[in-house]
Order: structure tokens, then C-alpha cells, then sequence
């Protein structure tokens, strides 16, 4: 891992940010929602940390097309359900409703870095598994992500879950936006907060920057390992490209 001082930003013409635990703070939201998920239907109350790390692991194991289908499955049958995975799939959008409509926010200052980017002339991509049902979310109905940096009018191209054949850690959605803007590699950035986004940004040979967020702790060692870049706070990052064009 190098100094993010030693980042040549000015040869980046499109940085590409991952959202879920990178640009809002959202992963507590689904442990929170599959605690209650598992409490109501299994009459089980499972820790916080085990459910993310039995979530995490299915989600790296399996590349089914639709894969929170798949996972609702898995939770069916490990703490015998008695609906079906659609049902589940119901049940566990309406639990996380209210806190993707009124809680979810950026994490601080990332809005400010987004719109600074832009201001220096940079390409913004955003590059997600999250679903375009919670995208619309965020985009019409959540008030701190429309007040901040509203999604359409700060990113240039937006690729979701439906846009994908293969999720994370296969590199397919990073080569999407590079193909789609006709890119180097070199020309590309991207701020990723897990291993397998990570991962996925290695894979197709782009530099990437790793957010810290609490919920990948589990991985930080396999992140670090990998990652050429790390910020704690969007505020480092603030910092650097306030030193770099002073330079």
C-alpha cells in the first residue's frame, strides 16, 4: 500500500465510487434488517456480527442472477422459514423500508469530495450491486441524499445490480464504465470499502482507494494486503487534493 500523497490524481479522468459502505453508510441497515428478518420468522435472535459474516460468506460464495433471492433461500432453510423466498424477499424490503427512505445518509463529507471531484473536471461514476429499486430510494424519496448530492445529477453514468451479469469480486462492472468512457486503466480510480470491491477493482487492473468502514474489519488484513490507497475519512482525502492544487 502506498502514501495517498503519491497518488497521481491529474492522469485520473474517471473516478468511479462503489455506494453501499463507501459512499453512505448502509451496512448496518441490512444486519439490522435480517436480525428482525430471522426474529420474526425463525424466533431466533442472531448477533449483529454473525449474521454479516454468514451474509458476506454466501454473498462471495454464490453468482445466482438474482442473488438477495437466493440469499432469502439460504436464510429460509438455516432458520426454517415457513414462507417461501419470495415472501422473504418481501418481508425483508418492507423491514428495511423506513431506514432506507429516512436514515441512510453519506458518510461525512463524502458528498463534499463528489462535488470537488467534479469540480476539477472529473468523469463520476457510480458502480453498485444495490438494486435500482433502492437507487430510486435514494434518488426521489431519501431527504438527506437529495438535499446533499443528489445521485443524477452528480454521477455521469450509474450502473446497478440489473446492469450486471457477474457481482463482485468479478472485475465486470469496473470494466463496464472503463469500456463505456473508453478509458486506460491508468485513467481510472475507484474508492472501494470491502474486500470483494476490492478485490473486483484489482481484477480488472484499476487503481483503487479504500474507505474505512467498520464492517469490513473482519477482511482489513486481506484489504490492506491489496488495496493501493487508504482513507479513514473523506476529510484525508479533502486534504490531499486541497495540497495537490496548490502544488
Amino acid at each position: 500500500m502506498r502514501a495517498l500523497d503519491s497518488l497521481n490524481l491529474n492522469e485520473k479522468k474517471i473516478i468511479i465510487f462503489d455506494m453501499d459502505g463507501t459512499l453512505i453508510d448502509s451496512i448496518g441497515v441490512w444486519n439490522i434488517t435480517d436480525q428482525k428478518l430471522i426474529e420474526i420468522l425463525g424466533k431466533q435472535k442472531i448477533e449483529l456480527d454473525i449474521i454479516q459474516q454468514e451474509r458476506d460468506s454466501f454473498l462471495e460464495q454464490h453468482q445466482k442472477e438474482d442473488i438477495y433471492l437466493a440469499y432469502c433461500g439460504y436464510l429460509k432453510q438455516k432458520y426454517h422459514f415457513s414462507m417461501n423466498e419470495k415472501e422473504v424477499l418481501a418481508l425483508r424490503w418492507n423491514i428495511s423500508d423506513s431506514y432506507l427512505k429516512e436514515q441512510v445518509d453519506y458518510k461525512e463529507r463524502a458528498e463534499i469530495v463528489l462535488k470537488e471531484l467534479k469540480k476539477r473536471g472529473k468523469i463520476l461514476a457510480l458502480a453498485t450491486v444495490t438494486t435500482q429499486l433502492q437507487l430510486d430510494i435514494y434518488e426521489h424519496i431519501n431527504p438527506h441524499i437529495r438535499a446533499k448530492a443528489r445521485l443524477s445529477k452528480t454521477f455521469d453514468v450509474i450502473l446497478s445490480k440489473e446492469n450486471l451479469t457477474h457481482k463482485k469480486p468479478h472485475p465486470e462492472i469496473y470494466r463496464k464504465i472503463q469500456e463505456h468512457f473508453q478509458a486506460a486503466k491508468r485513467e481510472c480510480l475507484v474508492f472501494e470499502d470491502s474486500y470483494l470491491g476490492v478485490l473486483a477493482a484489482k481484477n480488472a487492473g484499476i487503481e483503487v482507494i479504500n474507505v474505512y468502514d467498520r464492517y469490513a474489519d473482519l477482511d482489513r488484513g486481506k484489504i490492506e494486503a491489496i488495496a493501493d490507497y487508504k482513507i479513514t475519512h473523506y476529510d484525508e482525502f479533502l486534504n490531499y487534493l486541497e495540497n495537490l492544487y496548490k502544488r
